[in-house]
């Protein structure tokens, strides 16, 4: 024998089970440490056409070849191989367990000729007889295992029975010839009685073909002739088809609810053709019930050609309804399919690893996750970053020591294309009946969206800080200087310069400070949806030149040259909110003038180009870092600047320019050289046809005010005593109240021109107290004006519904509150009497 001969080659499907099957796990062990014994009786038992079937060892492990594996039906082939014996064959051990004892125990072989052996095939418990020997397998150590050679002969068993009763049959018509050959006087009468006992032969022999039939578990009918009429329909038939009247009706009359499926037509067919038609799972639509509605139902079944003198009679039908078998594949299929599909989704790959052999078997969406279709750990292995992979290998090194699971996220880079891939991976050991592990088995999920996330929120939370941190600094530089002229103030209060000197200071910086403000209530408003545009179309050269005359104080102060190309008034037309495309060009060149060195270069451009109006912003500043660029329009985003913070501001007027203008239906684009190179802002906004409205002078001269009787009401002690101050130096006569019901009786007694009301007073809010104010008949036509820190455009409506005249966001400028004020006449006592 060769060295290297193989004895589990070729045999067939049985040959390819046994090689696949992985024996380590046996008590067998590996193939390769088998006995010589049991190999050469399986190399026989498998090149044998033969039935044939071993059972080896004291488990009695099993053994066969193709031949016998078409005797076992589905029940048992192919798990039986390998499988101990008793296990396999519990429900016929009684029959076989005795004779496979005695030939174990060495005492010699067995035969049986047409036995009868009932087993479970094919779903249902058959009959069948065997003629079949048992044989031991020995060596001299004595008997290995018990070889069976075997053959199914049912149906030569059935022929034999039927053969007898017709032998029988035929004797009889014989010895009736006989007789009446030699009693010729009693021929005729003999004839009768011998034709009599034919026909009541004949008629039980139908009878008991049909209560096998009725007893039967799958579904028979016979149908006659080329018109397939019924002449037998079994139990099961019926219940089939919803306990129809058959008999004797063509199954088109019958059944007329096949129609249109093909099945009479495969009936005719067989008819004609006298071969057999067999199918499985076979899709029909029937009324299973009186009255009902064609439901699904899924048929195994045979139509066999029933041929007489060699002439098709009839058609015998038999088969079983497979609908619930049918129904339940599906519906694992559909289940399987919605795993997958959930496993895609829920970026989910299962795998089990081999130990042994470090191999390792994915589910089918692992190339789409991993980008590459291993079959290996090692290969896994080389796409997982170093440091992640210690990590993982330290996590299942502890699993292994504790038998247990474990888990952790590791990066992996996919060979395809290069992405890192986030994985969140869980692995189980799998150990054996001995307690040795033998597997790992796991999942591997997808959490590069998670752990984005997170990073975004970190990311989002440091710009936070960062702003916060800013926000501080922004809001305490400007007390510092308002705290020394306050001072300064205390030390020399007749010292005219000085005082002059010291209100400029407090004056310039809480300009400083409402701006900020302003800044952050302007971004807010925008992000909510509550900015709210008044559209109209608007000249875009008075735009430049309102601009221009805001931004030119800081430009000369920083020593700039500005340069200005513009059209010519009423030329550049576009649909928008005047006041905020101000607010857009006036960021864009304070940007510019803020981060230019002193003696710089700024340029200004006003165009339009196909339906299109431009902007451009340029300078030759400090430019913009590659870095910074794809964010510069985001809030809180800033030049990194010196710890001086020389240039101020909180990073808010690039994303408020980014927002106005995206509501103006135009964007906005940024472009630098790099650090040092300038930059240049440009907007682009949908030019208007129409031309603009007249912009009118506005005066802002003051009228000379009468002298008013006003009362303050605010719980800020130093903002009602300080603007009472500011007030009574205009002339007026001031009433000052810190709580809302103090200022109701106050107001009744003082019957002011005006009330100047704080919104968040304690107790009762301003919009409250303004309602009572109006109802009273004392101070019902006294100007109401509001005074508020909440500045938002539901705070200026709710004013106005409480009965409000006037709005104004602290701090109030003076001048506007003045002009106010001087265009109410004491003398008229009607509400909102103005000059």
């Amino acid at each position: 024998m060769l060295a290297n001969f193989n004895f589990l080659s070729h045999g067939g499907d049985m040959g390819r089970l046994m090689r696949s099957k992985d024996w380590s796990a046996t008590p067998l062990g590996p193939t390769e440490r088998w006995p010589a014994l049991l190999q050469s009786t399986i190399r026989l038992m498998l090149t044998s056409r033969h039935p044939m079937f071993l059972w080896w060892g004291p488990d009695l492990i099993q053994f066969y070849n193709d031949a016998y594996s078409r005797t076992m039906g589905p029940e048992r082939h192919p798990h039986a191989l390998g499988q101990p014996g008793r296990a396999c064959w519990e429900e016929i051990w009684p029959i076989i367990g005795p004779q496979i004892e005695l030939v174990m125990a060495g005492q010699g072989s067995t035969w049986n000729e047409d036995q009868l052996v009932p087993v479970t095939r094919n779903g249902t418990r058959e009959d069948v007889w065997w003629t079949y020997g048992y044989s031991p397998i020995e060596d001299s150590d004595g008997v290995q295992g018990v070889l069976v050679v075997c053959n199914d002969v049912t149906q030569q068993h059935r022929a034999r029975a039927e053969l007898e009763q017709m032998n029988l049959a035929l004797t009889e018509q014989i010895r009736q010839r006989q007789l009446a050959q030699q009693h010729e006087a009693l021929q005729t009468s003999q004839r009768q009685r011998a034709e009599e006992d034919l026909h009541a032969q004949r008629e039980a022999e139908a009878e008991r073909l049909r209560a096998l039939f009725e007893q039967a578990h799958g579904f028979m009918c016979i149908l006659r002739g080329p018109r397939h009429i019924f002449e037998f329909a079994n139990a099961a038939y019926l219940r089939l088809v919803g306990e129809r009247a058959l008999i004797g009706k063509p199954i088109r009359e019958a059944l007329p609810d096949i129609a249109g499926q093909g099945l009479y037509e495969l009936l005719d067919q067989v008819y004609l053709n006298g071969e057999p038609f067999k199918a499985v799972d076979q899709h029909v639509r029937l009324c299973r019930s009186a009255g009902s509605e064609p439901s699904d139902a899924y048929l195994d079944f045979v139509y066999q050609p029933i041929v007489m003198q060699g002439q098709v009679t009839g058609i015998f039908v038999q088969g079983y309804d497979a609908t619930e078998r049918t129904m339940a594949r599906q519906a694992l299929q559909r289940s399987e399919l919605r795993l997958k599909e959930g496993m895609k989704v829920a970026g989910m790959v299962v795998w089990d690893w081999d130990l042994a052999s470090n191999q390792v078997q994915f589910s089918e969406n692992a190339p789409e996750l991993f980008g590459a279709s291993w079959d290996s750990m090692p290969q896994v292995w080389s796409a997982i970053e170093p440091d992640d992979l210690r990590r993982l290998e330290a996590e299942r090194s502890a699993a292994f020591a504790g038998k247990g699971s474990y888990s952790e996220i590791v990066r992996l880079h996919r060979p395809d294309n290069g992405q890192l891939v986030w994985l969140h991976i869980r692995g189980t050991l799998v150990s054996d009946a001995d307690g040795v592990a033998r597997h790992v088995r796991g999942v591997s999920v997808d959490v590069s969206a998670r752990k984005r996330a997170e990073e975004s929120l970190r990311e989002a939370s440091r710009h936070k800080d960062e702003f916060l941190a800013m926000l501080s600094h922004e809001l305490r530089n400007p007390l510092a200087p308002i705290r020394s002229a306050a001072h300064l103030l205390g030390m020399a209060p007749d010292n005219v310069a000085r005082v002059r000197q010291s209100s400029v200071i407090i004056e310039r910086q809480v300009n400083h400070m409402t701006s900020l403000i302003n800044d952050l209530l302007d971004v807010s408003r925008v992000n909510t949806g509550l900015v709210t545009l008044d559209m109209h179309p608007i000249d875009l050269h008075q735009v430049a030149v309102e601009s221009l005359e805001q931004t030119q104080p800081l430009i000369a102060e920083r020593g700039h040259q500005l340069t200005v190309d513009l059209p010519i008034e009423g030329e550049v037309t576009v649909l928008g909110d005047r006041k905020r495309l101000v607010q857009v060009l006036t960021n864009l060149l304070h940007n510019s003038a803020k981060y230019t060195p002193p003696g710089g270069a700024i340029a200004l451009t006003v165009s339009q180009h196909a339906g299109m109006v431009e902007l451009h912003v340029r300078d030759n500043g400090i430019g913009v870092d590659a870095e910074l660029m794809p964010h510069i329009f985001e809030l809180f985003t800033q030049e990194k600047r010196s710890s001086d913070r020389a240039q101020g501001g909180l990073g808010l007027g690039l994303a408020l320019v980014r927002s106005l203008v995206s509501l103006h239906g135009g964007h906005v684009t940024a472009a630098s050289g790099g650090t040092g190179e300038g930059a240049t802002f440009s907007v682009y906004l949908p030019r208007h046809g129409q031309r603009a409205r007249p912009v009118s002078a506005v005066s802002t001269q003051q009228v000379p005010a009468a002298t008013l009787r006003l009362m303050v009401v605010d719980d800020n002690q130093d903002a009602a005593n300080a603007l009472a101050m500011l007030l009574e130096m205009e002339g007026h006569s001031v009433a000052v109240e810190h709580e809302p019901q103090r200022a109701l009786a106050r107001a009744a007694e003082f019957s002011p021109h005006a009330c100047l009301l704080d919104i968040g007073l304690p107790g009762m809010d301003g919009y409250e107290l303004a309602r009572r104010l109006r109802s009273s008949a004392t101070t019902a036509g006294a100007t109401l004006i509001a005074l508020t820190g909440y500045g938002n455009k539901y705070g200026r409506e709710t004013s106005v519904s409480a009965g409000f005249d006037h709005y104004f966001v602290k701090p109030a400028k003076t001048c506007e509150l003045m002009t106010v004020l001087a265009g109410i006449c004491p003398d008229q006592s009607g509400r909102r009497q103005q000059a």
